[in-house]
């Protein structure tokens, strides 16, 4: 007894958008977590300026991911579509997107076969091509790192703690003040 197993058409692509969005969630959090855990990753986006807004999308309507520096912070917005990017990195179709988002092709891979293109000030787009770098670094096994990085970033915190850094939505960028000495301490009363 055969079965016919019945695909209907679309069902791939969908599947592809939908890893994609998966796959920006993760990387939208990985950059904030990496942004709080790696002092590399903090001093790049230190550099950018206040209010900057970062996109990666998928064209034409596909998954996004947004994420915007503010007030000393690094927050990711998710998927919202509301804030006007002030730098915004779009795959071509979801088909170019997927190779580098699982890791078998890099971010400059991608860039050079241009299945990526830049809308914003180039000097920024390289800042978060280095960051990505870093990211992509913390998020992907050792194996796979060594595939697509020219030269894999050394980490400064461990994969679980990277992996654990992806709950929080937003990093501090600013060094964290020692706390103020206790002015009650040492007095007599």
């Amino acid at each position: 007894m055969e079965t016919e197993v019945r695909v209907r058409p679309g069902s791939a692509k969908a599947a592809k958008r939908a890893l994609a969005a998966v796959v920006f969630a993760v990387l939208g959090r990985g950059l904030v977590a990496c942004a709080r855990l790696d002092s590399r990753v903090r001093a790049e986006v230190q550099s950018w300026p206040d209010g900057m807004v970062v996109t990666l999308a998928v064209a034409p309507r596909g998954p996004r991911t947004t994420v915007r520096k503010a007030g000393g912070r690094l927050e990711a917005l998710g998927m919202r579509g509301d804030v006007e990017p002030t730098l915004l990195v779009t795959f071509k179709n979801v088909e170019a997107a997927v190779p580098v988002l699982i890791g078998m092709k890099g971010v400059l891979q991608s860039f050079a076969e241009h299945r990526a293109s830049l809308a914003g000030d180039l000097a920024l787009g390289m800042s978060l091509v280095r960051c990505l770098h870093i990211v992509e670094g913390y998020l992907f096994p050792d194996l796979m790192n060594r595939r697509i990085l020219p030269r894999p970033a050394t980490r400064e915190a461990g994969h679980l703690r990277a992996y654990a850094g992806l709950l929080g939505r937003t990093a501090e960028l600013a060094p964290s003040a020692a706390p103020a000495p206790d002015s009650t301490e040492g007095a007599v009363s």
